[in-house]
């Protein structure tokens, strides 16, 4: 996990920018997997990608829906899901359950490669840089929109002031990067959720316990079903303004 300290009105405020892994392909490196009929998440997903069979692309576009959800609400999803783990396991790597079908990796920047084991029905949800923004802070952060603004676009800007001068995120999956990374950027919009108050002293110091108002923002993609076997994922990127490079690798195993 990256943490990057800015100054906020004089005062120092921890911000967490958060890498999450994830793979998809089949055994041959140059097919990719596409969606079987087994269920209403194929027919919900091919309305919004028509192409789903023969698109080359191992994941869906920003506007397909599974589970009925679309990618900013799964996005949301997982913001949720890591705001409620403990201190051990937000410091720590590991597979976040989203639903009983979508995983999320979840790991921090510059750590040993991960591995893990899926089954073949598993979806997985990828996102290679991300930021969760959440209000209210404690009062020493002086963590306050400014007169007239709203709480929205608070944390819209601050979470674009943080992701936008990453650089050069790259996600190549089994040897083939992801083309038009720029095209999985999104924000959530703001939502309500409850952190678990134990992160304030190990991840974020605004988590209250408390019902608060988040936003994620970052890039964000739902990936085809991936074939069985063993697949390699790599994520580069580069914070110039910190002199900041990163490359961290993660294997993903899935069962017959």
């Amino acid at each position: 996990m990256k943490t990057l300290n800015f100054q906020k009105n004089g005062t120092a405020i921890c911000l967490v920018l958060m890498l999450l892994f994830a793979s998809c392909q089949t055994e041959e490196p140059n097919h990719v997997s596409v969606v079987e009929k087994d269920s209403i998440v194929t027919a919900e997903a091919e309305l919004t990608d028509p192409t789903a069979r023969i698109n080359p692309s191992a994941v869906f576009p920003v506007t397909a829906h599974l589970f009925g959800k679309s990618t900013a609400d799964w996005a949301e999803i997982f913001g949720k899901t890591v705001i409620s783990l403990d201190c051990e396991s937000v410091n720590a790597n590991g597979l976040l359950p989203l639903a009983d079908k979508v995983v999320a990796p979840f790991g921090s920047l510059g750590s040993a490669p991960a591995e893990y084991t899926i089954s073949k029905d598993t979806y997985v949800f990828l996102s290679p840089l991300f930021m969760f923004n959440d209000y209210p802070c404690p009062a020493e952060f002086e963590w306050e929109p400014a007169e007239g603004q709203s709480i929205e676009d608070f944390l819209e800007q601050t979470a674009k002031g943080i992701i936008d001068p990453f650089e050069s995120v790259t996600v190549i999956i089994d040897g083939r990067e992801i083309e038009s990374i720029e095209k999985y950027r999104q924000n959530t919009g703001v939502f309500i959720f409850t952190g678990n108050p134990e992160l304030a002293q190990c991840f974020d110091p605004c988590v209250t316990g408390s019902p608060q108002q988040g936003l994620m923002d970052g890039y964000f993609m739902m990936l085809k079903k991936l074939g069985p076997g063993k697949h390699t994922i790599v994520v580069k990127g580069e914070l110039p303004a910190e002199d900041f490079q990163y490359e961290d690798t993660i294997i993903i195993n899935v069962s017959k």
